[in-house]
């Protein structure tokens, strides 16, 4: 069993996943084409799939009943393949609504929440997938005037057909068909906007190679900030409406965020990756932050304090900017390959806010705070027997 195992860790992982393929029995198929995303997947579409491309078109309508739907054409350079092409698409049947390969019009399907492509269909250069959709609702978020997306982990298949792995990264072109009245954010810049009754197409750019999970875009009733600092370009999407609330703080939210790009590009000697800068302050979000390059989103409230905040929220609120900043290099640009490897994307990004945040705040025993902020929820966990590697096994995505 060891020497076995040892053998097949020398072998380049095309070779593996070939091999494993090839041999498939019954439950390898079965496992090939199961719910979610398994390893085995992921792996051999890894070894046998590049130069992804996306080219998006989501229409919105107002209130959050009316479909949003989507035409997405994909375009990739297929190296070598024995099996079918399997796209992820976790829908229900009726939100498929056609499918061509190369030109060619075939049945459109869904098997365990993929679209299975005949390999017969495919080239071994380039190919083309166009693919009508519904969107599905569950990674939109959507409200009465405005919606965003949420696709980490696992979750941008839910909203149009996709490879939905980290390590296989793809240039994304967006379009928005949306209402007059509503502004949009997405990772790249806006490079046009056309008005035809009431409605507008917003255009974006084509993102540098990201993840699906990084791709992002909000639309709906926003009032737009922008800034620039020394050169650098922000903008920001924000739905406040408080008496002073923006004007108290939004001098120092671009502060803030200006500081750290600043920092990183020293610290690592790489220029901002990306081709813009924003993010969007969101009222209710899952999260404190999450770091879409180019889109950062945020919840309102983390970022928008109060006129007399205290020296804590102050110290937070820098951190969590610095944090999700710190990500744009240790998760966007450098990404783990799967979802098992997380912890190092969160780790660096913790271990850099506070290297970035700390010296603002010289009254600050930063020492001490870390020791009370992390060590005792440590402890806890590491005195019982429920302690679990730092790395866990992760044989399917939808398990993350």
């Amino acid at each position: 069993m060891k020497s076995g195992f040892s053998f097949l860790r020398l072998l380049p992982a095309t070779i593996v996943a070939a091999m494993a393929l090839a041999s498939c029995n019954c439950a390898d198929q079965e496992e090939y084409t199961a719910e979610g995303l398994s390893k085995l997947l992921a792996t051999y579409r890894f070894e046998t799939i590049s130069d992804v491309r996306y080219n998006l078109i989501f229409t919105i309508d107002t209130g959050k009943s009316t479909p949003v739907e989507g035409t997405v054409v994909i375009d990739f350079v297929r190296k070598s393949g024995r099996e079918p092409l399997v796209l992820d698409f976790r829908v229900p049947e009726d939100h498929l609504r056609s499918v061509s390969v190369n030109g060619r019009e075939v049945e459109a399907a869904l098997t365990n929440g993929h679209i299975v492509i005949d390999r017969n269909l495919l080239s071994r250069k380039h190919n083309r997938v166009e693919v009508s959709f519904r969107a599905g609702d569950l990674s939109l978020n959507r409200n009465d005037e405005y919606l965003y997306t949420l696709f980490v982990p696992d979750r941008a298949c839910t909203a149009f057909p996709c490879f939905d792995q980290p390590d296989l990264k793809g240039r994304f072109t967006l379009a928005l068909d949306i209402p007059e009245s509503y502004r949009a954010m997405s990772n790249n810049p806006i490079v046009s906007a056309v008005t035809t009754d009431g409605r507008v197409t917003l255009r974006f750019s084509e993102t540098k190679p990201i993840s699906t999970y990084l791709f992002a875009f909000a639309a709906g009733k926003f009032e737009l900030v922008e800034r620039e600092i020394e050169g650098v370009k922000m903008e920001m999407l924000h739905r406040e409406n408080r008496p002073g609330y923006i004007e108290n703080n939004a001098d120092e939210i671009f502060r803030l965020h200006y500081s750290a790009l600043k920092w990183l590009e020293v610290y690592t000697q790489i220029p901002y990756p990306f081709d813009k800068f924003g993010f969007v302050l969101l009222p209710p979000f899952q999260y404190s932050g999450m770091e879409h390059p180019g889109s950062i989103f945020y919840r309102a409230s983390s970022l928008l304090l109060e006129a007399s905040p205290t020296l804590n929220e102050k110290l937070s609120r820098a951190s969590l900017i610095a944090h999700e900043t710190s990500h744009i290099w240790f998760g966007d640009l450098v990404t783990m390959k799967w979802f098992d490897d997380v912890w190092l994307k969160e780790v660096f990004a913790g271990y850099m806010s506070d290297k970035i945040a700390g010296p603002d705040f010289p009254d600050v025993n930063h020492d001490l705070r870390f020791l009370l902020s992390r060590y005792p929820a440590a402890y806890q966990v590491d005195r019982t027997r429920g302690t679990n590697p730092i790395i866990q096994e992760l044989e399917n995505l939808k398990d993350a």
